[in-house]
């Protein structure tokens, strides 16, 4: 049976979803408490948005991911 567009997306969604949260426990180093905090906390780099609200589109995720690595980088707070 084929698998449907929609769950295919959903599935790809999914996967995004949980690379853009071992982004963020490696930016905690593993501390899973620290980083439910940080993850549901506005952030004024991502204007005033909480992380988790990046999780709903690839865009978004797309957006989070890049934030996470200017942290790692140094290029922002």
């Amino acid at each position: 049976m084929p698998v449907h567009d929609s769950e295919t997306h959903d599935q790809e969604l999914l996967q995004l979803k949980q690379a853009a949260w071992q982004d963020v426990l490696e930016l905690f180093e593993g501390d899973e408490a620290v980083a439910r905090d940080w993850i549901g906390h506005p952030r004024l780099f991502l204007g005033n948005v909480a992380p988790e609200c990046l999780l709903k589109t690839q865009a978004d995720i797309v957006r989070l991911q890049r934030y996470i690595q200017q942290i790692q980088l140094g290029i922002v707070p």
